[in-house]
């Protein structure tokens, strides 16, 4: 895949050209060398790297997150600290994935009866203040409280 343009970059991306711009000017890739015709000629390297930021961005990382890890590449003692925090924001994801995952197969479970009042998908939630300001700690133990009471 070496010495690829920017449009073949980007179609065996899965992404736009503007996209591998954006990514240029916020530094998470490299400027490139240009061919003699003045046109960027990306490698393999680059695809791993568009690779690797999509995937981040598909995981919610930022993309000062991403640019983080990607700067760590090859750093394996300053990389590890870094990994150790960011494993730590993907398994809270995970729990609040798996929370949220859980509510929804109990309130698609609930029995509907005819002329009852029919569950609300809200329940979840229910004891979360009407300001909204609890936080996230608080939504998950909500969710826990209405997984468990099932």
């Amino acid at each position: 895949m070496q010495g690829l343009s920017i449009g073949q970059l980007a179609k065996s991306a899965n992404v736009s050209v503007d996209t591998i711009r954006f990514y240029e000017k916020a530094g998470l890739l490299t400027a490139r060398r240009r061919r003699p015709s003045g046109f960027r000629e990306y490698s393999d390297l680059d695809f791993e790297q568009l690779r690797f930021i999509r995937c981040g961005r598909l995981l919610g990382l930022s993309l000062e997150e991403i640019g983080e890890l990607l700067a760590l590449d090859g750093a394996q003692a300053a990389a590890t600290g870094v990994a150790q925090q960011k494993l730590a924001v993907i398994d809270r994801k995970i729990e609040e994935l798996q929370l949220w995952r859980n509510c929804l197969l109990k309130f698609m479970a609930a029995p509907r009866v005819a002329g009852c009042a029919s569950p609300s998908i809200l329940d979840c939630f229910a004891a979360e203040s009407a300001d909204g300001q609890q936080g996230a700690v608080d939504q998950n133990a909500e969710l826990r409280k209405f997984h468990d009471e099932g």
